[in-house]
């Protein structure tokens, strides 16, 4: 009894590392780079302090520019599939159009990826996403007002 108790104390204190490490792993990358080598797709607060996931941060950054639809639709073939998912989400809310361009070129994309929600790890299948971003699921987050202590 007492083994199961450290092991699952341990898998609880390394559980919360990986949540609390989920916000900054590529903080000095280009949003650009951020987006072409991320391997988990989280919206909306993440780990234990709810802050920002890098990726969503990138993505902010990028649609901040003049240029963001093009150059959403530009990166779309260069992003990891979890990079992907971030460019349809905010190509929904730019240009719906643009949208179902990028949907018919990547959403048959039988990947797994990594997901985060709030502080719960798993993977789950692309185009369940897809599908998911499709129903318009993640349509406020783009729109949400951040802290400056969550960014």
């Amino acid at each position: 009894m007492k083994f199961r108790i450290v092991g699952s104390g341990l898998w609880i204190a390394a559980s919360v590392l990986l949540c609390a490490g989920l916000v900054r792993a590529e903080e000095h990358s280009d949003p650009e780079s951020v987006l072409r080598k991320t391997s988990m797709f989280a919206m909306g607060g993440v780990g234990v302090a709810g802050s920002m996931s890098e990726g969503e941060r990138a993505l902010r950054e990028i649609l901040n520019q003049p240029d963001a639809t093009a150059k959403l639709e530009k990166m779309l073939p260069e992003a990891s599939p979890a990079g992907q998912l971030y460019l349809l989400v905010a190509l929904r809310e730019r240009d719906r159009a643009a949208y179902q361009r990028a949907v018919g070129k990547v959403g048959g994309n039988d990947a797994t990826v990594e997901t985060a929600r709030g502080c719960i790890l798993q993977k789950e299948n692309f185009r369940d996403l897809v599908k998911q971003i499709e129903k318009g699921n993640y349509d406020s987050y783009l729109s949400r007002t951040w802290p400056k202590q969550a960014r």
